[in-house]
């Protein structure tokens, strides 16, 4: 897949980034395998206690979890402050000495922002979840919120992804397990997001203070922290507008339909993330590396990292056309399965989201076109949260399946016109201002 107009010739932009030897296929294949392989850890903790979830507790149960997670996954992206979007290439293109300030920075900014977040997503959970599972709901939302405050961002940008298995996935793979022996033995789900808090808390602290230090840390530097929230505001704003589709696709079709039918929905969500989460990984692995080498490299890169993500995005459409309802029914049960309507539109959505890391996360963003990135992303969501909210109505799980769809779709449409206008305009690729 060729994008028209992406030349081979890119001018070098005024940064001094990290240079590697990875611009080989072996190198890059080492690096995918990386950010894809250790990681998959990640990927299968959820099912560790989901599947256990959703048999012994019930679908008032699984619907709450689902909640509090949608709920506390998108006050989660304004604790973040955009770092999960623009936070890699940062710190790609800083000297290794300039990195654990911007690390330390990002901290404070961010602990500002969790407590009045924490407090928004606890109280919206337990409002809209299911009556008798509301402290559930709120406590799940809570552990959500805090990951607003990882560091895997940070992670990514140095091109460790070992690191993210050490610091964020362990801590969350002994409390998963922990929660599901604890919902076996005594039927309680407020296990789960109660030992999520604390493995979150663990492992933010632990980063931070092998990074930065105490001392450091607490510091005092008027006017820091108002001047990284300006620097990042349109980052944010991105994750915002994008989570309005994504992360609270949950919220707005239990909001809609029944609960039977917003339960069956929740099960397409996990299998979803699991597209998500594949996309995302890949795009871990090609963000940094695109920018590397002070961008000589960055168009062939570009073109190698689209070609990637279409194939991946091909394979998750097939995957949920082929496989979605019956996985689907042997994890978490026939109660909750998906039909072959949702499975179809999560699988569109699963290859819009595929395409459109590509073209915003990786190329967008690398050459520091935030505004247009954000453009794109309000387009999706003006079009995403109404199209969820009107199917899901009329539709049930699969209308809120094909709403997700038609986010993610236009979305990407307005990015590969961004893509291609930048690289035709008369700067060429040049960093916007």
């Amino acid at each position: 897949m060729r994008v028209p107009g992406l030349s081979d010739t890119v001018p070098r932009a005024p940064y001094t980034g990290t240079v590697t030897s990875e611009s080989t296929a072996p190198g890059l294949t080492r690096r995918i395998l990386a950010f894809a392989g250790l990681p998959f850890l990640s990927l299968v903790t959820p099912f560790l206690f989901l599947p256990i979830l959703a048999r012994v507790a019930g679908a008032e149960a699984w619907l709450a979890i689902a909640v509090g997670q949608s709920v506390g996954a998108f006050l989660a992206l304004i604790v973040a402050l955009g770092y999960n979007t623009v936070g890699p290439t940062m710190v790609a293109l800083v000297s290794p000495e300039e990195r654990p300030a911007l690390l330390r920075r990002s901290v404070l900014a961010r602990a500002l922002l969790f407590v009045p977040c924490a407090a928004i997503a606890v109280a919206i959970s337990i409002v809209i979840a299911p009556e008798g599972y509301r402290a559930d709901a709120g406590a799940m939302s809570l552990a959500m919120t805090l990951t607003g405050l990882s560091s895997a961002w940070y992670m990514i940008g140095l091109g460790r992804a070992g690191l993210i298995v050490v610091y964020e996935i362990l801590p969350r793979i002994i409390a998963t397990i922990a929660a599901a022996a604890a919902l076996l033995l005594w039927g309680q789900v407020i296990w789960y997001p109660l030992l999520l808090v604390a493995a979150a808390l663990v492992s933010v602290v632990w980063y931070v203070l092998r990074t930065v230090g105490m001392d450091t840390l607490l510091q005092k530097r008027p006017g820091e922290i108002r001047a990284v929230m300006a620097f990042n505001r349109s980052a944010m704003a991105t994750e915002l507008v994008a989570g309005a589709y994504n992360s609270l696709a949950v919220t707005f079709v239990s909001l809609t339909t029944t609960t039977a039918q917003a339960a069956s929905y929740v099960s397409g969500d996990k299998l979803y993330r699991i597209g998500q989460y594949s996309t995302s990984a890949l795009g871990n692995a090609l963000q940094g590396w695109v920018v590397e080498d002070n961008r000589t490299q960055f168009a062939a890169r570009a073109r190698r990292a689209i070609l990637l993500h279409a194939a991946l995005g091909a394979v998750g459409f097939a995957s949920f056309a082929l496989l979605g309802p019956w996985l689907s029914g042997l994890l978490f049960g026939t109660a909750v399965a998906i039909d072959e309507g949702t499975a179809l539109g999560l699988g569109a959505a699963t290859f819009g989201i595929a395409i459109g890391t590509a073209l915003g996360r990786v190329i967008l963003i690398g050459l520091g076109a935030r505004r247009e990135f954000l453009a794109c992303v309000i387009i999706g969501a003006s079009i995403g949260v109404p199209a969820i909210l009107l199917l899901s109505a009329n539709f049930g799980a699969a209308g809120g399946a094909w709403g997700l769809a038609l986010g993610e779709l236009a979305s990407v449409t307005t990015q590969l016109i961004f893509v291609v206008r930048k690289w035709n305009s008369p700067r060429g690729a040049a960093p916007a201002r």
